[in-house]
């Protein structure tokens, strides 16, 4: 504490108190570390000083690129405080379940986040302290993120699972958007648990928003600020399908060209900002269908009357239908000339009311009846093959956007139980 204590004395430039024999006690310096030590907040008795609030906001500064001044400042402690006060609570939790880093990753990963910006550990903190930054500060901030990873890792990853039929929804879902377009996206999310706080979050979010306009870096906001898992990333969510995200932020996306920023966008669980980075045409490697079919013919001048009663024939067909063993069966059964297994198939050759339609039918379930050559016929996609599709990427996309969310609500319960007192 001692060697702590000093270290703040020396970066602030306030002088150490030392007795001398016949000379006046400085006033100065035990004023000055009297009101860094004050409290700003009190977290279930623990205390966040104006020292740990100072030292993040020069932090959040540093990172973002933006210089210190005290409109900055007035600006960013709202957000600041808030980022202190859940890192707080977290290592708390963690605390309680008995979930610890050691220095040796706190170390490591200090030093990994130093390689990304092309310097040693040395340099970094000697770059920190120019700032005014005690380098503790940034290693308590990186082993409140290492604390709070191992804790949703150990608690709550093991209760997610993604089931085939969810990947195969992705998989069909990205198929029938062949040609739309996919956007680079950063984002930055700010949780609102409560009516009360939406004032406040959207003031936090428009500050940001305010410093990403003038400059900010927007990885480096994000990585500070951020509730949403992206936040490790810089907030990057990778290329996005359209109709991949929630309806209101891909409705503002599309009205959004490549390098502006949104404003804050509510959503049912907070406000979102999003960077547009980048756009392309959606590019996917060779699909083919592997399709079978019961056909029901239709004499050629047959009237509507004769249309009808075949399409509710069809449709009582459909319902008799499992999978394609099923149809193969059904096929034998009733089916007319033209019934069976049609093979391999580009979705491209097929004429498009069929395209439509099978492109994203789910492998196994009957098609509604439609018009074919002959009649109508109800198809069974049995296979899908689709070249330019990650399943194992969508497999850990999906875990991590589980993932987040649980977090998220974790991180809600442990606000709503709190006991928090502001004193700035």
């Amino acid at each position: 504490m001692k060697r702590f204590f000093a270290s703040f004395l020396l970066i602030f430039g306030l002088p150490l108190a030392v007795a001398v024999p016949g000379a006046a006690v400085p006033r100065a310096a035990p004023a000055a570390a009297q009101e860094l030590l004050r409290a700003a907040a009190v977290i279930n008795d623990e205390i966040i000083s104006v020292l740990d609030l100072d030292m993040r906001l020069r932090l959040a500064m540093f990172a973002a690129g933006q210089p210190d001044s005290a409109q900055l400042r007035e600006r960013m402690t709202p957000q600041v405080l808030r980022a202190l006060i859940d890192e707080r609570l977290q290592i708390q939790e963690a605390e309680r379940l008995g979930i610890t880093v050691t220095d040796q990753r706190v170390a490591a990963t200090a030093e990994e986040i130093a390689q990304r910006n092309k310097l040693s550990y040395a340099a970094f903190a000697k770059m920190m302290e120019g700032r005014g930054i005690i380098p503790s500060a940034f290693l308590e901030q990186v082993r409140a993120q290492m604390t709070w990873n191992a804790l949703v890792a150990r608690r709550l990853r093991p209760s997610v699972e993604v089931s085939e039929d969810e990947i195969e929804e992705i998989v069909r879902r990205i198929t029938a958007s062949r040609g739309l377009k996919q956007r680079r996206v950063s984002e930055i999310f700010l949780t609102v648990d409560t009516a009360l706080q939406e004032e406040e979050i959207l003031g936090n979010a428009q500050r940001l928003v305010e410093q990403l306009r003038a400059g900010g870096s927007f990885p480096a906001l994000a990585r500070q600020f951020s509730e949403a898992a992206s936040a490790a990333r810089g907030g990057d969510l990778g290329w996005i399908q359209e109709g991949q995200l929630l309806e209101e932020l891909d409705a503002v996306l599309a009205k959004m060209r490549p390098g502006t920023l949104s404003a804050p966008i509510r959503s049912l669980s907070g406000f979102h900002i999003l960077l547009l980075r980048d756009e392309r045409q959606a590019s996917l490697g060779e699909v083919t269908l592997h399709l079978k079919q019961v056909l029901f013919a239709l004499p050629e001048g047959a009237g509507e009357d004769q249309k009808q009663a075949l399409s509710a024939q069809a449709e009582a067909a459909r319902g008799r239908i499992a999978g394609c063993a099923g149809l193969d069966a059904l096929a034998a059964e009733i089916g007319d000339p033209g019934s069976g297994d049609l093979g391999t198939v580009k979705p491209g050759d097929l004429p498009p009311r069929i395209r439509d339609v099978v492109i994203s039918l789910p492998i196994g379930q009957p098609s509604p009846p439609m018009e074919v050559p002959g009649g109508l016929g109800v198809l069974v996609v049995c296979e899908r093959t689709d070249s330019g599709i990650d399943r194992a990427k969508i497999r850990d996309r999906l875990s991590a956007q589980r993932l987040d969310m649980l977090a998220r609500r974790y991180m809600r319960d442990l606000r709503r139980s709190a006991n928090v007192d502001i004193r700035l």
